[in-house]
């Protein structure tokens, strides 16, 4: 073997002889972990879980809505509402997708909660979780940007698709307002499905209204034909002409006759839907505060750190024995590479405005 070369057994002793290497580094890195773990703020979860209020209606109509497909039983089955689409906003990912919206997470943000850092007998005390985030910028708009992008990341959605159960997380640095939190933006989905369930009820009130008018005026028009044609034509029954005539007639006020009681009664059950207060989605699970915080674990802090700073160690124990390998057969070089560290150090330090300030100071007293 070359001299210059180290075998791997002698590698292994030179590392197992720098143990206090090892040791060293080790500790440094577990009390550098602990350290962190102390400094940082806490972090609780608080999870919140609801479903839509019609979900369970809806779950086991796959095969029926195939079956619906089948001619002859589309006609019931429309009756039966087993045909129909779904409504997207029913479906689970339309509540990720909403939870994750700037105007629900905006509207959160200047959503009012007690004061985590005010004292027990202050309880009163309320501020906007945008001003427990303490976003420093000058410009509203930009921290209004940057605590959604912020409240983003502290929020989690998942959901189950055969169950339609969504599951709000919500990570924050105390456990009362983490649970507040999830509670205020499950509120707030429900205020949300409120007003667009409402304002297309509204809407549609409006259509169904001027339907129902222009229904009715035309019912009448076709009531008022016939009743001139039953004034004009009192024997109609003797002639085949008029009888012809009178049939037209009829089916006309009952068709107009059908079409207006059934947009009146189409109109009736949007203005049933327009104070309808009933709650779209059923609230599960409301979150409640965590005893215990999400982080840090001090167990899992501790046992990752001594793992990663015995790696760290031993591999500077390592390089340790590997470099006084290369010294102890390359003296020459190893004393050239110490001239060039010593010169380049100090004309680092030589650079530095402070060296610089002493340098002038000692070179004026001289003088």
């Amino acid at each position: 073997m070359d001299p210059g070369q180290v075998s791997f057994s002698a590698l292994v002793a030179g590392t197992l002889s720098r143990w206090r290497t090892t040791v060293t580094v080790a500790a440094g890195i577990v009390l550098l972990a602990l350290a962190l773990a102390v400094i940082l703020p806490p972090s609780y979860r608080a999870d919140a879980s609801f479903v839509t209020t019609d979900a369970g209606l809806k779950l086991n109509t796959g095969g029926l809505a195939d079956l619906a497909a089948e001619p002859g039983i589309s006609g019931i089955a429309s009756q039966l509402g087993l045909g129909a689409a779904r409504d997207p906003s029913e479906s689970p990912a339309f509540y990720d997708q909403l939870l994750s919206s700037r105007e629900l997470l905006t509207r959160l943000l200047l959503s009012r909660f007690p004061d985590p850092r005010a004292r027990a007998d202050a309880a009163d005390d309320s501020v906007t979780l945008l001003s427990t985030l303490r976003i420093r910028d000058d410009d509203p708009q930009r921290a209004l940007e940057t605590a959604v992008k912020r409240l983003k990341r502290k929020m989690r959605v998942t959901f189950d698709l055969k169950t339609n159960l969504v599951v709000l997380r919500v990570d924050a640095r105390w456990s009362q307002l983490s649970a507040e939190v999830a509670n205020r933006a499950v509120a707030l989905v429900s205020a949300f499905n409120k007003e667009q369930r409402l304002s297309r009820a509204r809407a549609r009130g409006d259509f169904l209204a001027t339907r129902v008018a222009a229904a009715q005026a035309e019912l009448r028009a076709e009531e008022d034909s016939q009743r001139l044609f039953y004034e004009r034509n009192r024997s109609w029954q003797n002639s085949p002409a008029l009888m012809v005539e009178e049939r037209r007639l009829r089916r006309q006020v009952e068709t107009a006759n059908t079409l207006y009681l059934s947009l009146r009664q189409q109109y009736e059950t949007a203005r049933i839907d327009e104070v309808n207060t009933t709650p779209v989605i059923t609230v599960v699970d409301r979150a409640v505060p965590p005893r215990r915080p999400e982080w840090p674990r001090f167990g899992l802090i501790l046992a990752t750190a001594a793992v990663l700073g015995v790696g760290l160690g031993s591999l500077a124990a390592a390089t340790g024995e590997l470099a006084s390998h290369w010294v102890r057969h390359n003296p020459d070089q190893a004393t050239l590479l110490r001239a060039t560290l010593a010169r380049v150090i100090r004309e680092i330090a030589g650079a530095l405005p402070g060296r610089r300030r002493s340098a002038r100071a000692r070179a004026a007293r001289a003088a």
